[in-house]
């Protein structure tokens, strides 16, 4: 949740509804707070909480004047949607906060969210390319007992970020504000499961375009279902990170993967798993020592294990981390840059660090098969790739046009709903036979 407003006049100075729009969020939580105290059973208040992701975001980076004409044109669409009563507020370009006060019902904040999502439905023509967006939204409304402004806002952020990770439109956060809020023991809570071993993984499959075999998975951590209090992962890793305990997280996902890993090699399935680098992990110069501790414990080898970084990851302190990665290389660990495309200096990395393969964020996986940019920032990136040796995975694929458009550009690797979700350990061994044997996979 971004807290730091856009300057409203910047992109909105020449609509009639401008009265609509708040200038910082102080001013907006001190609106809804006043809505809160007067919400009735017959008077509900609702608060959205938008956020998007945009096909433009690297042109946006790199001119200014398209991303003021961009805002320009979402401010166009956002307003239309309000009524008079109604409030919003920028916190940043891609998030927006909306007010709506004294709806007959909560039914009625349901129907508000379809006319926005309706109204980010076509895509944006800006210095004449076509730019979609992936709205997902989240929603809360009072009268409910002990809301406040702050505890709201909290709420419609965790409700909008559980749309996005589990790729819905919108969520609602029903009623129960002590089932909807983060405990205030957080920290307690995530390190006593950290401590008890308890976070289970799961595994995404990834498939060769080419041969249908799967080729490798990726191991993905979630809360453990059988607890009391519900953490979504979000805000896990969000935790881990800002309370030092994210090397213990990731020592535990790969003890984990290596023991659960045991029984399917034992069955003949002898896979390269994938398993997630936070960016803090490689400002630690022992990290490859640690890793290989562990792999040592398991008696596997290095090579059994890649390690997905983030592109946004490798900025930091550029001379270290290409010496963590070099040795990481050298211990035999395979490497890749995960969520590509969204970072700032991508031809320098390819030169420079030891990359196996390269991820394309699903970002423009998703609007590829609708949006021409997002289709030839597709087929750059796989063509970049390529002139580098270097294989292609694409993420967040869902639909079998979008998979028929990835091989015919030459991508290597599928990863998504459209072959499968993420799975626990015991399901994937059945599931890779099956899906093999509907391939004819021998």
């Amino acid at each position: 949740m971004n807290t730091t407003p856009n300057n409203i006049d910047t992109y909105y100075p020449d609509f009639s509804q401008e009265s609509l729009c708040i200038n910082s969020c102080a001013e907006f939580s001190a609106l809804l707070q006043t809505a809160i105290d007067n919400s009735t059973t017959t008077s509900t208040v609702a608060l959205l909480m938008l956020n998007l992701q945009r096909s433009d975001h690297i042109t946006a980076l790199i001119s200014p004047s398209h991303a003021k004409q961009m805002q320009h044109l979402l401010w166009e669409r956002l307003l239309p949607v309000l009524r008079d009563q109604d409030h919003v507020v920028g916190v940043s370009d891609n998030e927006y906060w909306l007010l709506l006060p004294g709806l007959a019902s909560p039914a009625l904040a349901l129907l508000a969210t379809q006319r926005l999502l309706a109204a980010f439905e076509a895509p944006f023509i800006v210095e004449d390319m076509q730019v979609y967006t992936n709205p997902s939204i989240g929603i809360v409304c009072a009268p409910m007992r002990g809301a406040s402004a702050n505890s709201m806002l909290r709420m419609a952020d965790n409700a909008q970020r559980k749309a996005r990770q589990e790729h819905q439109k919108f969520v609602l956060a029903e009623g129960d504000l002590k089932a909807n809020l983060p405990p205030d023991n957080l920290q307690k809570i995530v390190g006593e499961v950290l401590a008890d071993n308890t976070l289970n993984v799961v595994y995404q499959p990834k498939v060769d375009t080419h041969t249908k075999r799967v080729v490798s998975v990726e191991a993905l951590v979630r809360w453990p279902s059988d607890h009391e209090q519900y953490v979504p992962v979000n805000l896990l890793i969000d935790t881990v990170e800002r309370h030092g305990m994210v090397e213990a997280l990731t020592l535990h996902v790969l003890s984990t993967v290596l023991r659960e890993s045991s029984g399917w090699k034992a069955a003949g399935l002898d896979i390269l798993i994938w398993v997630n680098l936070s960016a803090s992990l490689l400002s630690l110069p022992q990290l490859p020592r640690t890793l290989a501790h562990v792999m040592d414990i398991w008696l596997t080898p290095p090579s059994a294990i890649g390690l997905e970084i983030t592109e946004n990851a490798l900025i930091h302190d550029i001379e270290q981390t290409t010496e963590l990665l070099f040795q990481l290389k050298e211990l035999g660990f395979h490497l890749s840059i995960d969520d590509f495309g969204t970072g700032y200096s991508s031809l320098a990395y390819l030169r420079r660090f030891p990359i196996d393969e390269l991820k394309i964020d699903r970002m423009f996986i998703e609007g590829m098969t609708e949006s021409l940019q997002d289709k030839q920032i597709v087929q750059s990136i796989i063509d970049l790739a390529h002139n580098f040796n270097l294989p292609v995975v694409a993420e967040g694929v869902e639909k079998k046009e979008t998979l028929l458009m990835l091989e015919s550009m030459g991508c290597e690797q599928i990863q998504g709903f459209y072959f499968a979700k993420p799975m626990p350990a015991h399901e994937l061994l059945p599931w890779c036979a099956e899906f093999h044997a509907l391939n004819g996979v021998t």
